[in-house]
């Protein structure tokens, strides 16, 4: 064979049954099959948005899971102050606040509470208590816990 005759042979037309108008597919010899470098870089431009869509999601899940801890904090630190409420003498009207700093010291820096002492209008023995927690990003968050408490010796005693 010549160099002409291999040359044609390389570019002549190859059938493939099954592809195509007619039932074949047309390959030249020449060509080349796979991916061309722009169809790799827009393939790879759109796993990349998609990555960073899920590291957004990641980051939400992050910050989610840090409110849900720190309001169950300021549930368990509210009920730690209402019990002692309980348990305490009688409570005085008005309103008292502080930090968590002698319970537990350096621990819960980002928390303060609030007691707010209410008379009941009806029964003079019954007093409505509100705690409230104030935590987060400079303490915009707050958490309240809210019980009405009765004298248990049935007098005012106790401020």
């Amino acid at each position: 064979m010549s160099t002409t005759s291999q040359s044609k042979n390389f570019l002549s037309p190859l059938f493939i049954p099954g592809g195509g108008a007619g039932g074949e597919r047309i390959i030249r010899r020449g060509e080349q099959r796979g991916f061309t470098l722009i169809e790799v870089m827009v393939s790879l431009a759109v796993v990349a948005i998609a990555l960073m869509a899920l590291l957004g999601l990641q980051h939400q899940t992050l910050q989610s899971v840090v409110r849900a801890s720190d309001m169950t904090t300021a549930a368990l630190l509210a009920q730690e102050m209402m019990t002692q409420t309980e348990t305490g003498p009688f409570p005085a009207v008005g309103v008292t606040a502080g930090n968590f700093e002698t319970m537990h010291p350096r621990r819960y820096t980002n928390f303060r509470w609030e007691r707010r002492v209410e008379p009941s209008a009806v029964f003079q023995d019954i007093r409505k208590v509100s705690i409230v927690i104030h935590y987060g990003p400079r303490l915009s968050r707050t958490f309240e816990l809210t019980e009405m408490i009765r004298n248990p010796l049935g007098i005012l005693g106790g401020s």
